[in-house]
Order: structure tokens, then C-alpha cells, then sequence
């Protein structure tokens, strides 16, 4: 495969993860209260520390936000974005098996929360796969193509974005 073609591809992952992460981290500063409930909610850390882990996961996010949306750091971006992706999964897939599905996964704070289920831990695994392309390849060189590709992949998440907010939650009155 030619390598530009891969350095655009990093380019639209580091968009699409990018983009994930600032929706998903900056509201979590902005209205840090509502998101402390739901760290308390997963029940997987001490109540003395819900507050520290609710401040590093949403800095942690926006971090990763910053670095990959740049294109200045994104290595350690996409590194970043992993082990985000990883801790998620775990804590999803704990209360899952524990039974504990009715909690908001707390994902994309402003919006209608998913509760937990064995999908949406496999749809966060899945997550992982475009943070893994700026571990392993670099941006392109040239300015323009480094600016338009990330562009790209924040188009490709606010899309993705949209037809989950947009999409008809109810289709019982749609006919095919």
C-alpha cells in the first residue's frame, strides 16, 4: 500500500478519535458534577476517589483530544486514546457481568446516556482500532494533506455522530 495513502488514513483517525474524545471530554469539565455521579454509579473505585478519577479521565480525554487533533503528538495521543479505551472497557464490562447494565455509560455527556450491555463494550473494542493507526504511522509531511486528513476524520465522527442522535428511536411506525 503506498504510504501516502497510509499517512491520510492516520490522518482521518487521528480525526475521527480526536473528535470522540473533545465531545466526550470537554463537557466532562464543563459540567464535571453530573460526570462525578456517574463515576460514583460504576462502583469500581473508592468514594474518597471518585472526584480524582472523574477530573484525570475527562483531562485525560480532552489530552488526547488536543494531541491527535493537532497532529503534533500523535503517538502518544493514539497511546493515550488506548489505554483510555481499555480502562472503559474493563469498567463496562465489569458492571455488565456484575449485571449492573442500567447505568449510563456516561460516554457523551449533554446526550442521552446508553446503557451498559455486552454491545457496547464490543462497539468501545471497536474504538480501538482507529487509535491504533497513530501508534504505527505518521502523519504526512506536507501541511495541507495533515490538515485536510484530520479535517476528514472529524467530518467521518460528527456524521457517525449525527445519525445516532438523529436516527428515529422508534420504528414501529416505519414501513421498509
Amino acid at each position: 500500500m503506498d504510504m501516502l495513502v497510509l499517512q491520510g488514513a492516520c490522518g482521518l483517525c487521528c480525526g475521527l478519535v480526536g473528535g470522540m474524545f473533545l465531545l466526550a471530554g470537554l463537557p466532562k469539565l464543563a459540567d464535571h458534577d453530573s460526570f462525578l455521579g456517574v463515576i460514583a454509579s460504576y462502583r469500581l473505585v473508592p468514594s474518597s476517589l471518585v472526584t480524582v478519577v472523574a477530573w484525570a479521565i475527562a483531562l485525560a480525554e480532552t489530552l488526547a483530544a488536543v494531541a491527535l487533533l493537532s497532529g503534533m503528538a500523535t503517538r502518544p495521543g493514539g497511546l493515550l486514546s488506548l489505554a483510555l479505551i481499555a480502562v472503559f472497557m474493563l469498567a463496562m464490562g465489569i458492571n455488565v457481568a456484575r449485571g449492573r447494565t442500567a447505568l449510563s455509560c456516561g460516554c457523551m455527556p449533554g446526550s442521552d446516556g446508553e446503557h451498559l450491555s455486552w454491545k457496547l463494550v464490543a462497539r468501545t473494542a471497536l474504538c480501538a482500532l482507529p487509535a491504533l493507526m497513530p501508534v504505527w504511522v505518521a502523519l504526512p509531511q506536507a501541511a495541507v494533506l495533515r490538515v485536510e486528513s484530520i479535517v476528514g476524520g472529524v467530518c467521518l465522527f460528527m456524521m457517525w455522530r449525527a445519525t445516532r442522535v438523529l436516527a428515529p428511536t422508534n420504528t414501529e411506525g416505519l414501513s421498509s
